[in-house]
């Protein structure tokens, strides 16, 4: 079972000009693209001359953008520092029409890089410029503020959380108490460090490996998903689960199946390039959809489709509706 292409459609129509909130930590990902020809004289490494870099919106900017690009109007509340990276970060939102209004300056933190070394096509090395520590108490009142002043005009919450400081206790209690109020639903890409703070959410996105650690069982086979799976539901409280099991697809747990068994949803992916930022394309496309009052197979078979287009291409990227479409239209043409 899946979407065509007018079901696709439809639906991808129905997200245009939603709005959805993305609560998280917010980083620059810039790329350096070079040629190895040599090993260095100096150490047993390899010599890259750079002759190309990029820098693209990561974390849960990453996630606004890839909102952004399906057609939502994403809210992204986190926090920046005015440095040379925050400042290209907020020329990047500005360039996607993505509003910085609802961030908070934090002078206390760096904003977060991540710099990824290519030679050929070959990631060779990450270097990370990051102070991951608890927000300061003028930082947290300024994300609750920023909670309560949005989340009564939107879809859906996202929590992107990459436990850098902007998810704690408060900020989580409070994500509660506005969702339950507003009746809107909180999505997290969660880590596993903070499996605490997300007693409640309505629904979560880990990867395999973070479903195991969760959990605190295996999670490899369909039967181990299954069981894994069911385990964190009822130990967290949470409405339902998006596993994301790279070349296996999806394992989805709805609550009109009473948590009996996942949905197992195969890869549309039909060539895996790079990995990097799929879980934020399947959280927006997943929040996007269900905003937009799709049941959770439909959502789930879109984020599936558009993590299959996003990991065909290079680095943190985003998938357009558009490319989104095409990719539907190739499938009923095959």
């Amino acid at each position: 079972m899946k979407l065509d292409l007018s079901q696709a459609s439809s639906l991808l129509g129905r997200i245009r000009g939603l709005k959805v909130a993305v609560l998280g930590d917010l980083m620059l990902d810039e790329y350096l693209f070079g040629e190895v020809s040599r090993i260095s004289p100096e150490a047993p490494v390899p010599i890259v001359r750079i002759v190309r870099e990029k820098a693209v919106l990561g974390g849960a900017a990453n996630v606004a953008a890839n909102l952004s690009a399906l057609g939502a109007e994403p809210l992204l509340i986190g926090t920046l520092q005015r440095d040379a990276a925050g400042e290209r970060l907020m020329g990047l939102l500005a360039r996607l029409g993505i509003s910085s209004e609802k961030l908070v300056l934090d002078p206390s933190r760096p904003t977060i890089i991540k710099t990824r070394v290519i030679g050929q096509t070959q990631q060779m090395l990450r270097i990370d410029r990051e102070e991951p520590r608890a927000l300061d108490g003028n930082a947290v009142q300024g994300i609750l503020g920023q909670l309560k002043r949005c989340l009564s005009e939107v879809g859906a919450l996202i929590v992107s959380d990459y436990a850098k400081g902007i998810i704690g206790p408060q900020v989580m209690d409070e994500v509660r108490e506005l969702c339950a109020r507003h009746q809107i639903p909180s999505i997290v890409d969660p880590k596993p460090a903070h499996r605490a703070l997300y007693q409640g959410a309505t629904l979560m996105t880990p990867n395999r490996k973070e479903t195991a650690e969760l959990s605190g069982m295996p999670a490899d086979g369909d039967a181990e998903v299954a069981a894994a799976g069911k385990a964190l539901l009822e130990s967290l409280g949470l409405s339902g689960l998006l596993i994301t099991r790279s070349e296996k697809g999806m394992a989805l747990f709805a609550p009109d199946a009473a948590h009996s068994a996942p949905w197992m949803i195969p890869t549309m992916a039909q060539e895996v390039f790079d990995v990097s930022g799929a879980g934020d394309t399947v959280i927006a496309a997943f929040s996007a959809a269900v905003a937009a009052g799709a049941d959770w197979k439909d959502a789930a078979m879109l984020a599936n489709a558009a993590a299959g287009v996003v990991v065909a291409k290079m680095g943190t990227a985003t998938v357009t509706a558009e490319e989104l479409l095409a990719h539907y239209h190739e499938q009923e043409a095959v």
